[in-house]
């Protein structure tokens, strides 16, 4: 059977702390998965309104595959789309939070992916490996971003927002 690893990135507030989950997904039998991140959360300072409201600090993903001959894809996901972070009823969604890969541009988690809730994933990366040491392992670094500025978000009141971010890979 596969090996299952998970780390949450936990959101917290309008100084908002993410706490990571990672998860390392199922790979053939006797073969490892796993993901570490480099740290398990960030920090925000929320301006009502703002589309620019970055996190503290990025985030590095290693995934290491003892697999061979195998695609691995990177997911980060929130549960629920529509409450990614909460605080005594008033939600951000998961499409306002946003992630950077490697220098990319910031995308929202709008994705239905193989794990968490609809329409509230992205893919990170996916990568190759021929056979443990080649090909893994891999990294990506994430930054963050919170877009307060579409909907009902500009006029969320202050407080401490609450959330998990779950990072997990996966070899089919």
């Amino acid at each position: 059977m596969g090996n299952e690893q998970m780390q949450r990135l936990q959101l917290i507030n309008l100084l908002l702390t993410i706490t990571l989950v990672t998860m390392g997904s199922v790979c053939a039998e006797a073969q490892t998965l796993t993901v570490a991140l480099s740290a398990n959360s960030a920090n925000f300072n929320l301006t009502a309104g703002s589309n620019n409201n970055p996190g503290s600090n990025s985030v590095t993903i290693t995934t290491t595959c003892g697999c061979i001959l195998q695609t691995v894809n990177v997911y980060a996901y929130f549960n629920n789309s529509a409450a990614a972070l909460t605080n005594a009823g008033n939600n951000i969604p998961s499409s306002a939070f946003q992630i950077s890969t490697n220098g990319g541009g910031f995308q929202p988690l709008v994705n239905t992916e193989p794990f968490g809730g609809a329409n509230a994933g992205i893919r990170i990366s996916n990568f190759f490996t021929w056979f443990p040491g080649f090909g893994s392992p891999h990294n990506d670094t994430m930054n963050f971003n919170i877009d307060l500025s579409g909907a009902t978000l500009p006029s969320l009141p202050p407080g401490t927002y609450v959330g998990t971010l779950n990072i997990r890979a996966q070899a089919p």
